[in-house]
């Protein structure tokens, strides 16, 4: 979906882009992808909210609107500072050794740096205002919406005429700031949740990057590249504080909200999964989508691995139910392939369902038990999600990936050079699997535009060949190299990144003069030569060379 974000008054924004022939807006905007066909008069208001968000996207200079949304004349985003006095005791802070940042809508007490502080703030203002486009109908602002937008002609009056013509201006009001906690690092922010926080399980918290408690009404976290963990958890910080039937009071030690006792918990975790998939381009939002990194483990365990899609049977359950589960990450996986299959591939009724499900989960005045949503209780196709999770040419041309990217599969998928040629370079990946494509070096270089942060890459049983080899230059961290069945030899082997532990040579055309290259690779802890060249006196003086590294661990027949 796209949605739209503060913007500089002195911004220049790229245009939208106009609908297609038969009137289809080519931007799937959440207004337009929750009420088409839809009778209900309240999406109507969230249609003109969104055009609210239009208006400043096509001039970000217009007075009334950034009145309407608070922003500042000469900014995106408005941020004072000042120094820390008093921290909720859990933090056991002494006054001084923390600063206090404000936005309009966060408060942030943070021992990071300046630089990140600002990060950070700037982040979580554009993200408070993406979920209030995507969320809408159960966002508190909206009844000031429905107050601002009445009779509004929107065919004959532009967005800025009709605030003009209020008899006051326009400003959607906020209650008190989401509070939240910056620690300095990885190791700080480990030991004040621990501390904070004493029964919560410790290797939980050692495994986590982010951290939400409903109770303290305060999230964790600590200064770091990828977002995609805050994106989460203020999600659900959000949806605890920032929807309209939120309790306004803090909670009561031990109380026990409905979204930790219903078992439908796995729409709690999913909707903050989809929401980690947050991204933005050329002064735009983008959230959900083929490309979102949750659903690249999902395709790839689905698609290559075998395992089966997840019944709803199989996700239900409490929050202490599933974190007792023994494979929580995939649970997390499953959770999450779901909730977006039912956010962008299941139809408008049912993504209406899917929010007014979520808006009785964050109701204090509804138990779990009167929770009953009628579309996403039933039972879906598994055939369907999966066929969700297979990306085609058409994927990529009308929809391809929007900023930088971390992580990315298409091992299995439907995807061609042609489909390919439509995505622009991506940044910032991780983990690359293009296994079983029919692409070759010139496609795989033209879409990895960096791989400086790589840690796994796959090309197995693609076209590549020795010609791959300028994409290893940088990679410095490459943990993981997958070139099985591709046509490289010993040539290639030399530009191995020294940083790789795993090494996957399966039929490739390897012969024993590639020996004293892959040995000398200081931190190789496994590696698969089968049907290569190599001799058995190749491989015995392997052996002596790394006695401690693990050889051909795969069972493969001759």
């Amino acid at each position: 979906m796209t949605a739209f974000i503060p913007l500089p008054a002195a911004a220049d924004p790229i245009a939208l882009s106009k609908p297609d022939s038969a009137g289809t807006p080519l931007l799937l905007t959440p207004d337009i992808a929750a009420r088409s066909d839809s009778p209900n008069a309240a999406d109507e208001i969230w249609s003109a909210y969104i055009d609210l968000w239009k208006a400043h996207h096509a001039d970000p200079s217009q007075a009334e609107l950034r009145t309407l949304f608070g922003l500042p004349t000469d900014a995106d985003v408005l941020i004072t500072q000042r120094r820390g006095r008093v921290a909720p005791s859990e933090l056991q802070w002494r006054p001084g050794s923390f600063r206090v940042w404000q936005t309009d809508h966060f408060e942030i007490l943070s021992q990071a740096d300046d630089i990140e502080s600002r990060r950070v703030a700037e982040s979580l203002e554009r993200e408070y205002w993406v979920w209030t486009q995507i969320f809408f109908p159960i966002w508190a602002g909206r009844d000031q919406v429905a107050l601002v937008t009445n009779d509004w002609n929107r065919q004959s009056t532009t967005a800025d005429a009709h605030l003009k013509s209020l008899s006051s201006p326009a400003r959607i009001k906020h209650g008190q700031r989401h509070r939240v906690v910056l620690l300095s690092d990885a190791e700080s922010y480990r030991a004040t949740v621990a501390s904070a926080f004493k029964n919560t399980d410790s290797n939980a918290v050692a495994a986590s990057t982010g951290f939400y408690s409903d109770t303290l009404r305060l999230s964790f976290f600590f200064p770091q590249q990828d977002l995609s963990s805050l994106h989460h958890e203020v999600c659900h910080q959000l949806f605890t504080e920032a929807s309209a039937n939120a309790s306004r009071r803090r909670p009561t030690r031990g109380q026990v909200f409905a979204t930790a006792t219903t078992k439908d918990f796995w729409l709690v975790e999913g909707i903050a999964g989809y929401f980690e998939s947050l991204r933005y381009e050329q002064s735009l939002a983008y959230v959900g989508g083929w490309e979102s990194p949750r659903l690249q483990l999902a395709r790839y365990q689905a698609l290559i691995g075998g395992v089966p899609v997840a019944s709803l049977e199989d996700l239900q359950g409490t929050r202490d139910d599933i974190q007792s589960k023994p494979d929580l990450a995939r649970w997390y996986s499953q959770a999450s392939l779901r909730t977006h299959f039912l956010m962008d591939s299941a139809g408008p009724s049912v993504r209406r369902s899917l929010i007014k499900q979520l808006a009785d989960l964050y109701s204090p005045s509804k138990k779990a038990a009167e929770v009953d949503p009628p579309a996403t209780a039933a039972e879906i196709n598994p055939a369907g999600i999966l066929r969700s999770l297979r990306v085609d040419d058409a994927h990529i041309s009308q929809n391809p990936v929007k900023g930088d990217l971390s992580t990315l599969c298409l091992a299995g998928c439907e995807v061609t050079r042609e489909g390919l040629s439509k995505q622009k370079p991506i940044s910032g990946l991780t983990w690359c699997d293009l296994s079983r494509l029919p692409i070759t070096n010139v496609d795989v270089r033209r879409l990895v535009a960096d791989t400086n942060r790589m840690d796994q890459l796959s090309l197995e049983a693609t076209g590549v060949s020795n010609e791959i080899v300028p994409l290893f230059r940088g990679a410095t961290q490459l943990r993981e190299l997958d070139l099985s069945y591709t046509a490289i030899d010993d040539t290639a082997v030399q530009s191995i990144p020294s940083s790789v532990e795993t090494l996957w040579l399966t039929g490739t055309n390897l012969t024993d003069q590639a020996i004293d290259t892959l040995a000398a690779l200081p931190r190789l802890q496994t590696i698969d030569i089968q049907r290569t060249k190599i001799t058995e006196q190749g491989l015995q003086r392997f052996r002596q060379a790394k006695p401690n590294c693990q050889l051909n661990p795969l069972n493969i027949p001759e």
